[in-house]
């Protein structure tokens, strides 16, 4: 069931924040509770019903682990539970990636498995890691195994993130005494998740074209000049931004709907001016997780500059694999966490104030060069596909303009104006979002218009949910739900 699609629009979210809110004012909190559980999974079911028992295999094991730790202590509990969950992300994930680079490296034709990839297995392996961390840490409690099994399913997070921790999201299920202020929930939950589907079914599905005709035209052995290859990168930037901010802004905003508040994770990223600013933006809870269990684990910037950048690249190469099991990703982390490793070393021998004032313009466009050309590993299917294309960037193909439209151009140019000239989601709305969600994002609100209640912007979320609803007969899966 997609976020954009009718029957989540106009049947299962109306359902849902009917019969919580009823539950919550005449049964109980608790009640209240059973039913959002039980509508979380219903919504994850929704895609393959095959995959609902793997998912509450995975929070009974987690949740027998977390039981062990708080009773008898964390090891060697703790290393258990996480063997298990890298072990099934592994096995469905990754098997067949292994399985087929040893039949590329040795005479051996071992058979493919053949095993589909779960939905959401990355983001709920994850939550669940960071789940056993945290007990481990006492920053939270086991709890009930159902107040755990909607920690995982929540389905506005589900799918495609943010990466929530225990503590962040535990303590408001548990509440039982906090008043619902439905005129606020709904008003501030329906106007983010409005500006997200819009990101989604207004933005990114009308760039989306423009970009894959790019991809495809090389994977059948085209070669775009240089022009064409930009247009086309350019546009899978811009299209994998609104897709998956618009995704996130939208998560929000139905937990909002909801009285819950959960991490944000885009602010803003195209207007970084280094890579290291860029990942303090961009999926800033994926960024959070890398940080707190591998890169700090692996030593961090305690041992040495050297062992600094070697931890920073392996961190990222493993980020790379994680969206995906193919060399391609690996090699978009690899160019990531190189970028890392030449901004923290430019930061501590390089000039202080080289790109300072005027001139960090320029340092905007070298940090979206940069993130394009590597997001052409993302988006590649092969190193054939990906390789044509950067020839075309580096212009080692020509000027090439076929291909190119005014339309394309146009998308462009208002997607690169949306980024690079009106504030991101939780700027706008960083008076109604909770002091700790922005501290947490390292969000420090620039002046500019803010979000308040009143006549004109209930009418303007409401013109830009009808407008997107208008617009979204054509329902297609966001990026992230294939990771």
């Amino acid at each position: 069931m997609l976020f954009n699609s009718f029957e989540f629009l106009f049947l299962f979210l109306p359902g849902v924040l009917a019969a919580y809110y009823l539950a919550r004012r005449y049964l109980s909190h608790l009640a209240a509770l059973f039913i959002l559980n039980l509508a979380s999974l219903v919504f994850y079911a929704w895609w393959d019903v095959r995959n609902l028992p793997l998912l509450l295999f995975s929070v009974a094991m987690n949740h027998i682990v977390a039981r062990a730790m708080a009773r008898w202590g964390n090891q060697p509990f703790l290393a258990i539970g996480i063997i298990f969950n890298l072990a099934l992300l592994g096995f469905f994930k990754y098997a067949d990636f292994l399985i087929g680079n040893v039949n590329a490296l040795t005479p051996l034709e071992l058979p493919l498995l053949n095993v589909g990839l779960p939905l959401a297995i990355s983001f709920f392996s994850f939550q669940q890691i960071s789940f056993l961390v945290d007990i481990a840490r006492k920053k939270t409690a086991p709890g009930h195994i159902f107040s755990h099994t909607l920690f995982v399913s929540f389905f506005p997070h589900i799918v495609a993130g943010p990466l929530v921790q225990h503590h962040q999201i535990a303590a408001q299920f548990a509440d039982d005494k906090r008043k619902d202020d439905l005129s606020a929930n709904l008003g501030i939950g329906l106007t983010i998740f409005s500006i997200g589907l819009a990101k989604k079914v207004l933005i990114a599905e009308n760039i989306e074209p423009f970009a894959s005709s790019l991809f495809a035209m090389a994977e059948r052995g085209g070669e775009p000049g240089l022009i064409a290859a930009w247009i086309g990168a350019v546009a899978y930037a811009l299209q994998i931004f609104f897709d998956f901010s618009g995704y996130s802004d939208m998560a929000l905003g139905l937990a909002r709907c909801l009285g819950y508040r959960l991490p944000v994770n885009f602010n803003g990223p195209y207007k970084s001016a280094s890579v290291v600013e860029f990942w303090r933006r961009w999926h800033i809870t994926l960024s959070h997780f890398l940080r707190d269990h591998l890169y700090i684990p692996l030593g961090g910037n305690r041992k040495g500059e050297v062992r600094r950048y070697a931890n920073l690249f392996a961190t990222m190469l493993l980020g790379g694999l994680w969206h995906g099991a193919a060399w391609t990703f690996v090699i978009w982390g690899g160019l990531h966490g190189l970028g890392l490793t030449v901004n923290h070393f430019w930061a501590k021998w390089g000039p202080k104030k080289w790109f300072a004032g005027r001139r960090k313009v320029i340092a905007i466009g070298l940090t979206f060069a940069f993130t394009t050309i590597a997001w052409v590993f993302f988006r590649a299917e092969s190193w054939s596909g990906a390789g044509r294309i950067l020839a075309g960037m580096f212009g080692f193909s020509g000027l090439g303009l076929e291909g190119v439209t005014v339309e394309a151009i146009a998308w462009i140019v208002l997607g690169l104006g949306i980024v690079w000239s009106l504030p991101d989601t939780p700027e706008v709305f960083s008076d109604v979002i909770d002091e700790q969600t922005m501290k947490d994002a390292e969000i420090r609100p620039k002046p500019g218009p803010r979000w308040k209640f009143s006549r004109g912007t209930a009418i303007a979320a409401a013109a830009l949910l009808f407008l997107s609803v208008l617009n979204a007969w054509k329902t297609s899966e966001f990026i992230y739900y294939t990771f």
